[in-house]
């Protein structure tokens, strides 16, 4: 029976990412190479895994039928959202998660991720009646980065809104929402308030973007979201307790073992039950349940079979949560440090040597980790967490439940100068933090290897531990680059409104435009495609921005100090100096003699064309084997009218990058039809107002049966040139496909 646990446990964590990569066809076919694997040794076993992996996808197929439907799109409805927790507040908005209690019949929403104005700011309780803008639960897709879509899906959030007009807002508290309306007038210093609601309560995702950041770049979020450390030391303390109350007269003595059980669960069950029955917690519970419920009856299972039969439990309860990155990666840590601590435990340890050779193991263990999820590596990691977790495990989390039940006793200003205290030190290191190694798939299987056999028992302890360090340089030694391109070919990146696109040929590598800016400054390029243009070893030659607006030149500055002796070549050179904070950004409508050497030709325009920021975007003709190539930037209508009768041997082109993400500025019919079997690719966020691609260019392309390749639609997605023929390819998933077209 465990050895048929363990099957369906490791169906319960792949299934899933098959279905919604490659849909319900490939997984079922995946299950099916499986039975017949089987079935002549264990045919139990593959009846087993038929009906287990029937009811999965059954479920996972359920599951997504509360989604949005496509023609809601951007439409508004009237909808009652109510919020567990409180709004992240930003400078000028605030965003929440809340649950749908009431909606129009055609809707079948569960919960609603969505932004509204700061005018008043939500908190935990409220349920707000009003108008929201909805549109589909899709996020920016760019390889090898986090996926927002998947993320929905496994957290249930049905569709992403914004709050258009607010009708009224009533309080509906539950159980913890009025035990920290309780507790809130004792806290003086919101950083505290915020750590104690996130180990109380499980409100983590409240946390303030500053407290957010910390944790992050110094590697002990973990601690802020309530998982097994957390639950495990509850039932500790518990247990602690219940022996205490156990020894009041009038206990039976035969029943005193049943009845610690008992309460040790029901403990840990009210817990998870106040932080909102998170994924971790709710894992964490069903993993000490397990055993509980065995040793009640006389069984005893050992941890990894447990494991086993806590990933089955959870699989039947909510099949979608293993889609989260956090969910398997959580529990495959917990297998190895399970695994581990099952051999080492065997030796003459003592429990503090013991703990932090698991977390040394565990700091190892997130090398290929960071590398592969573009995560924050710190380089004080072991240290911080060595010193961090005890302060949190065995004080604050004790303490902050002690402030959510009895406020009056806890000595809330003593636990504010201890968080005060400890973030001071954090933000002595945080500096310190690094970003993530963007090393090749191969460099991280190639590193995974390695720490797989340092840590197996092939290795002398000495010879072991000496090794470790040389791992990433053995990585970065041996690992293989990505191999160039064979032809042209231009990727399309998703960085919402705003455009970024890579260039590439067989000799050299361009970027055109580097996308634009969060509301806080930061810029997209260097926050979000940096892994991804070090993993693709994209080493530009020339940096090409078409023009001086934020949303095509927000990542300048990063751009040129990342690539300092890359080729700078913008259509405002002035204005772009002083983005980048660099000189030498070269006029494309003032070509060079160097432009020869270019394998594309710059269209410059006539400055008398040049009235504003956007005509003086750098227009770019690209000659492939399957044609040509035609980049117009934001260009307005005028420049396209003036190309059609300037230049017309560059019509008709093979494919177009649509003007200013399909503004009604740009795309004139005339310019369209010119070239009427080119493929239409634009860079556009998925926006309402102003809604770009703008509904006459949609209007025209239906019209005349032509396709525009839309990022907001596809994602990042990539244009190649094969053997004389222009092709298209992407990196959508089955779900996304199916669900959200």
């Amino acid at each position: 029976m465990v050895k048929g646990m363990t099957s369906l446990a490791a169906l319960s964590i792949c299934l899933p990412l098959l279905w919604f990569y490659t849909g319900p066809g490939w997984a079922s076919g995946f299950v099916a190479v499986i039975v017949l694997a089987v079935a002549w040794r264990q045919p139990f076993l593959a009846m087993l895994v038929v009906i287990f992996a029937a009811i999965l996808l059954l479920r996972l197929d359920y599951e997504a039928r509360f989604v949005l439907p496509a023609h809601w799109q951007h439409d508004t409805a009237e909808l009652t959202v109510c919020l567990s927790q409180p709004a992240r507040v930003f400078e000028d908005y605030q965003s929440a998660v809340g649950t749908v209690t009431d909606q129009p019949n055609a809707l079948k929403l569960r919960r609603l991720r969505f932004t509204a104005d700061t005018g008043r700011v939500l908190k935990a309780g409220d349920c707000i009646q009003g108008d929201f803008r909805l549109r589909k639960p899709v996020g920016n897709l760019v390889p090898g980065q986090f996926n927002a879509t998947r993320y929905y899906f496994s957290e249930r959030i049905d569709a992403l809104g914004s709050l258009q007009e607010l009708h009224q807002v009533s309080q509906q508290p539950g159980v913890p929402v009025r035990l920290h309306n309780r507790a809130e007038p004792y806290f003086q210093q919101s950083d505290a308030h915020a750590i104690w609601s996130a180990l109380s309560l499980g409100w983590s995702s409240s946390l303030p973007v500053s407290l957010g950041d910390l944790f992050e770049q110094t590697q002990l979020k973990h601690l802020m979201v309530v998982s097994g450390m957390h639950v495990g030391m509850v039932a500790a303390w518990g247990l602690i307790l219940g022996r205490v109350l156990l020894q009041l007269p009038g206990i039976p003595l035969n029943r005193v073992f049943h009845l610690q059980l008992v309460w040790v669960a029901l403990l840990c069950g009210a817990f998870v039950s106040l932080t909102g029955f998170g994924f971790p917690a709710v894992r964490a519970w069903v993993m000490l349940a397990i055993p509980l419920i065995a040793l009640s009856v006389g069984r005893r299972f050992n941890a990894l079979d447990v494991l086993a039969c806590a990933a089955v439990a959870i699989t039947l309860f909510r099949p979608q949560a293993w889609l989260s990155t956090g969910a398997w990666l959580s529990f495959l840590l917990v297998a190895i440090i399970v695994r581990l601590a099952q051999r080492w435990s065997q030796r003459d340890h003592s429990t503090v040597w013991l703990a932090f050779k698991l977390q040394a193991t565990l700091t190892l263990l997130m090398i290929p980790i960071t590398a592969a999820m573009g995560f924050i590596w710190h380089p004080l990691s072991l240290l911080i967490n060595a010193l961090m977790i005890p302060l949190v495990t065995l004080l604050l989390l004790p303490w902050s439940l002690l402030i959510l039940l009895l406020p009056d006793l806890a000595w809330v200003s003593g636990y504010e100068w201890t968080i005060a205290l400890a973030l001071r030190a954090l933000e002595q290191v945080s500096p310190l933090h690094q970003t993530a190694p963007a090393w090749t798939w191969w460099q991280i299987l190639l590193v995974t290897v390695l720490l797989w056999w340092l840590l197996s028992q092939s290795v002398e302890r000495p010879v072991r531990w000496l090794a470790a360090p040389l791992i990433p340089v053995v990585a970065l030694v041996l690992g293989s680059s990505k191999p160039g391109v064979d032809a042209f070919q231009m990727t399309l990146l998703d960085v919402g409104h705003g455009q970024a696109m890579v260039l590439q040929w067989p000799d050299q590598t361009w970027l055109y435009d580097l996308a634009g800016q969060w509301q806080d400054g930061r810029s997209v390029a260097q926050q979000r495609l940096a892994p991804w243009y070090r993993r693709e070893s994209i080493d530009p030659g020339g940096l090409l921005v078409s023009h001086a607006d934020t949303d095509h030149a927000g990542g300048a500055h990063w751009a040129v100090r990342e690539w300092p002796k890359a080729i700078r070549v913008t259509g405002g050179p002035r204005r772009l100096a002083t983005m980048s904070g660099r000189s030498g950004w070269r006029n494309c409508h003032r070509p060079e003699q160097g432009q020869g050497a270019f394998p594309f030709e710059l269209i410059p325009v006539p400055s008398a064309l040049q009235t504003s920021s956007n005509d003086t975007s750098c227009v770019m003709w690209i000659p492939t084997s399957a044609g040509a190539v035609l980049i117009t930037g934001d260009a307005s209508r005028t420049v396209e009218y003036w190309l059609l009768q300037a230049r017309p041997e560059l019509f008709p082109a093979a494919a177009i990058v649509v003007g200013h993400h399909g503004s009604h500025t740009s795309s004139a019919t005339a310019f369209l039809d010119a070239s009427p079997d080119a493929l239409l690719l634009v860079s556009s966020g998925d926006r309402h107002m102003p809604r770009w691609p703008n509904p006459d260019l949609v209007a025209y392309t239906e019209r005349h049966g032509r396709v525009l390749h839309n990022t907001a639609d596809r994602g990042t997605f990539t244009l190649k040139v094969d053997e004389g023929r222009m092709h298209l390819a992407d990196y959508r998933s089955a779900y996304r496909k199916r669900w959200l077209k």
